[in-house]
């Protein structure tokens, strides 16, 4: 607020000076530019003398924590996520921490941290609002390569009332599918925990060329190092099915595939939900083939991710997901492990497998804008949040199997979109994408985060 003052100040005293014509007009469309952000500013002035006023209880020994709103949790799966501790200091530190550890277990739909002083001493209340733990749910899926798929399921954010995260689906249309996954935060030691999914699938798999049958079985146990590091391994299973011959490397049309890998990040953001701030990094070192399976070939990921604040509600996503691999397309490496880039998972604004190779390099820059920021609602006792969120987007990347086709397969895009906050599905994405010559618009829907789609095989 003190240097929008200065600011205009300055731009007041140049204007009386003798400065041009076109000078005083640029000054006074900045003036007016910045009139909105100051109005917004005062706005929330009320909000900021409140939160000065507060300012006296930081410092403060923590007599009793109360946590507020609980009707499924179990009230030890919230005290285990603060840093807030009874008989230590109260800082503004712990508690913005405390809110983005409660945030990242995704089973409240709002959050308020907030002190008081009592006879006691000091009180730091924890009021949350339950996102409705049981649902049953239609399933939706829409990929460029299957096009619409729907059915029905039952997901939990909050099996048990332990923070446990349960999804069974099966989908019918573009593909028939069913998954299963379940995820467990914090078994033990620090943040500890597994997550394992099965999915069966039946569909045509349109980049490789042949109608697929497909059972995969994956299992992660990870912990935190210290508070910002991820360490873990994973052990997964894949076995494909062709109905056409030179799609896999077994001769009867199917592979059976064991993974190992080591999985190492780093994971500073604010929010798991709609992130505005910090960095997410993975590197995963994958070891296939394992116990003599099809296939052998070792495999690198390297993921990064930076979420940059702008104005309010505004933000700069910069993704960038690099994966090289070993060994020879059809000899080490099956044709239906190779990737394919173009989509609305990849690079918007071609159609999908517009290149092809077992590496791949791609890259997003996004601006994003919350015009309606995500906020709480009720309906019949189920409490959920929703949001709606503009965005402007370039990617670029390339997918190759020679150093030759790297520079070949290059491509780019961009477009424009529009993203659905929306309970238990994360993010609807609708974009229109500019890139390839014809046509040269293309209309993208899309589930869930981009950077974390792309990860996935199917894609």
């Amino acid at each position: 607020m003190l240097l929008t003052g200065r600011y205009l100040k300055q731009a007041l005293q140049q204007e009386r000076q003798g400065i041009s014509r076109e000078e005083r007009d640029l000054l006074r469309q900045s003036i007016v530019t910045i009139l909105p952000v100051i109005l917004l500013m005062l706005c929330d002035s009320s909000a900021a003398a409140a939160q000065e006023e507060d300012s006296h209880v930081y410092g403060r020994i923590v007599a009793e924590i109360r946590v507020i709103g609980l009707k499924t949790t179990k009230v030890d799966i919230v005290e285990r996520e603060l840093k807030t501790r009874v008989g230590e200091p109260f800082t503004r530190e712990n508690e913005q921490k405390d809110y983005e550890s409660l945030d990242r277990l995704q089973i409240f739909s709002e959050i308020k941290i907030y002190p008081a002083l009592g006879d006691a001493g000091l009180v730091v209340f924890i009021e949350v609002k339950e996102t409705f733990p049981y649902l049953p749910v239609i399933s939706l899926d829409i990929s460029d390569e299957n096009g619409l798929s729907a059915g029905g399921g039952l997901k939990s954010v909050n099996l048990l009332g332990r923070a446990l995260y349960f999804s069974g689906q099966a989908r019918f249309g573009g593909e028939t599918a069913v998954e299963i996954e379940l995820r467990n935060p914090w078994v033990a030691g620090n943040h500890i925990g597994y997550a394992t999914e099965y999915y069966y699938r039946n569909r045509d798999n349109v980049i490789h060329g042949f109608f697929e049958t497909a059972n995969e079985v994956y299992l992660l146990v990870r912990g935190y190092v210290r508070e910002n590091g991820r360490l873990g391994v994973q052990v997964f299973y894949q076995g494909i099915q062709s109905d056409t011959d030179g799609r896999t490397l077994s001769p009867g049309n199917i592979d059976h595939v064991i993974y190992g890998s080591l999985v190492a990040g780093y994971d500073s953001r604010d929010l798991a939900t709609n992130p505005h701030e910090g960095w997410w990094s993975s590197v995963d070192i994958v070891r296939s083939g394992l116990f003599g399976t099809d296939s052998d070939f070792w495999q690198g990921n390297f993921d990064l991710r930076r979420f940059q604040p702008l104005a309010s509600g505004q933000t700069l996503g910069l993704f960038s997901l690099y994966t090289a691999t070993t060994g020879t397309v059809g000899i080490e490496v099956a044709p239906w492990q190779t990737f394919g880039i173009g989509g609305s998972n990849t690079i918007r604004g071609y159609d999908i497998g517009a290149k092809g190779g077992k590496n791949q390099f791609i890259n997003t820059i996004e601006y994003r804008w919350n015009f309606v920021q995500p906020r709480p609602f009720s309906v019949s006792g189920i409490t959920a949040s929703l949001g709606l969120q503009l965005a402007f987007f370039t990617d670029f990347g390339s997918a190759w199997n020679t150093r030759e086709e790297f520079r070949r397969n290059f491509i780019w895009g961009g477009g424009t979109g529009l993203r659905l906050i929306v309970p238990y599905v994360g993010l609807v994405r609708l974009d229109l994408g500019f890139g390839q010559d014809d046509p040269w618009i293309v209309f993208h829907i899309g589930t869930g985060e981009k950077s974390m789609r792309q990860r996935e095989r199917v894609r």
